[in-house]
C-alpha cells in the first residue's frame, strides 16, 4: 500500500471526508485535489483555525488504543475552538508513520470519524510522510464564530468571577496511576458550552485547560493585563471551591487517604489533559451561569474573583493569623498579573508558580507528563 492508496482507503472514502458543513456545496472540493476548495463562509461569519500535534513518546505511548488516539487527536483541537465559542467546520490531518499498519490504520481513522461526524466535521484534506524515529499526528481545525464575537484569552475584566467546567485533576491522577482512563484517552470538548457562554454573553475571557489550570489561568492574566493596558490583575482562587470540582479519581485518594485533601486540590491545580473550559464572568451574573450549568446538564464550578495588582488580598477577618510558613512573599504579592491562593482554612497560602506549573512542552519527559 503507498500513500495514495491509504489516503483513499482509511481517509477519502471515509463520511467524515464527505459529508459535513463544508463540503456539501456544490461548488466545494475535498479530498482528491491539490488543495481543498470550501463552501462559502455563511453571511457574518469568521473562520477559527488551530493546530495542535500529537507527537509519540511525547504526547502518547506507542501501546495505546488507535481508536482513542483517533479520537483525542481531534478532540484537543475541538477544545480549542470551544474555548473560542466557534462551531466547528473542516479539519486537516497530517500523519508522520515509520510504516503502514492496515488494523492500526482502520482503527484510527474510526475513532476520529465518528467525533467528527458527532459535530458535522468535514475532512478536507492533509499529508502523510514516513519517518524514522517518533511517529505525530497533526490536526488543523477550522471553526466558525459570527463576526466580532469570539471568545479569546484577553477579555478579563476587573472584579469577574473565575469559573471552571467538568472536573479537574484525574488527567495528572490517570498518567500516574491509570494509563487507560477514560478521562486522558476520550476528552470530550465542551463546544455547547462554549457556545452557549458566547451567545448569552456569560463569559469575557475562556481558555481550554489542556496544560493545567494553574498555568492556563497564568495566560488568560498576562493576556488580558496587556491588552487593557493595566499594571495587572489577580486572581484569587480557594481550595475548598477547587475541592468541589476534583475528578471521581481523586475523590477515591481522598478518601483511601492516598492524598490529603489538599493535595489532591494541588494536583488538580497543575493536572493537564483535562479539556475543560476555564472562564472568566461579569460580578454579579452566579445565577445565570448555574442556570445554564443546569440547562446544559455541565457541572460549572466558581473557582474565585479577579482584582487589579494594586489591590491587597483579602485574608477572612476570622482566620486566625497565618503562620510565617504560610505567609505569602512580598513579591508573589506584589507581582502583576499572579495568582493567590486560599488554603482550605481560607487562609494565603505561599506558593511559587512554578510549584504548580503544568506541561511543559519542551521539557524531556514520558508521555504526557505534566
Amino acid at each position: 500500500m503507498d500513500e495514495f492508496e491509504l489516503i483513499r482507503t482509511y481517509f477519502a472514502a471515509s463520511r467524515a471526508a464527505q459529508e459535513g458543513r463544508a463540503v456539501t456545496h456544490e461548488q466545494a472540493l475535498g479530498i482528491g485535489d491539490d488543495a481543498a476548495v470550501l463552501a462559502p463562509l455563511p453571511q457574518g461569519q469568521q473562520l477559527v483555525v488551530t493546530t495542535d500535534s500529537l507527537v509519540e513518546s511525547r504526547h502518547y505511548s506507542s501501546s495505546v488504543d488507535p481508536r482513542a488516539l483517533g479520537h483525542k487527536a481531534l478532540a484537543v483541537s475541538l477544545s480549542d475552538l470551544a474555548a473560542m465559542g466557534a462551531t466547528p467546520w473542516a479539519f486537516t490531518l497530517n500523519l508522520h508513520l515509520r510504516s503502514i499498519r492496515r488494523p492500526w490504520l482502520e482503527e484510527f481513522s474510526k475513532g476520529m470519524t465518528e467525533l467528527a461526524l458527532v459535530h458535522s466535521l468535514s475532512l478536507v484534506g492533509g499529508d502523510t510522510v514516513s519517518v524514522q524515529s517518533e511517529e505525530a499526528i497533526v490536526v488543523t481545525a477550522m471553526g466558525l464564530v459570527p463576526q466580532g464575537q469570539a471568545l479569546s484569552r484577553q477579555g478579563l475584566r476587573l472584579h469577574d468571577d473565575l469559573w471552571v467546567s467538568g472536573s479537574l485533576g484525574d488527567g495528572a491522577w490517570a498518567l500516574q496511576h491509570q494509563p487507560t482512563a477514560k478521562k486522558l484517552l476520550w476528552p470530550e470538548p465542551r463546544l455547547e458550552l462554549g457556545r452557549a457562554l458566547r451567545e448569552q454573553g456569560l463569559a469575557h475571557a475562556a481558555i481550554d485547560i489542556s496544560d493545567g489550570l494553574a498555568s492556563e489561568l497564568a495566560h488568560l492574566l498576562a493576556c488580558s493585563a496587556r491588552h487593557a493596558n493595566l499594571p495587572g490583575f489577580v486572581a484569587h482562587i480557594e481550595l475548598k471551591a477547587l475541592s468541589q470540582c476534583l475528578g471521581p479519581e481523586l475523590h477515591r485518594a481522598v478518601q483511601k487517604k492516598v492524598l490529603s485533601l489538599e493535595q489532591a486540590c494541588l494536583l488538580a491545580a497543575r493536572s493537564g489533559d483535562e479539556y475543560e473550559l476555564l472562564f472568566s464572568s461579569p460580578a454579579g451574573s452566579q445565577q445565570r451561569v448555574l442556570a445554564l450549568a443546569e440547562q446544559l446538564g455541565v457541572k460549572l464550578t466558581r473557582l474565585g474573583r479577579l482584582t487589579s495588582a494594586s489591590t491587597p488580598p483579602s485574608v477572612p477577618a476570622a482566620s486566625p493569623p497565618s503562620p510565617a510558613s504560610l505567609r505569602p512573599p512580598a513579591s508573589l504579592m506584589l507581582s502583576p498579573s499572579s495568582i493567590q491562593w486560599y488554603g482550605l482554612d481560607g487562609r494565603l497560602l505561599s506558593i511559587s508558580e512554578g510549584a504548580l506549573a503544568g506541561f511543559n512542552h519542551f521539557q524531556q519527559e514520558g508521555p504526557n507528563d505534566p
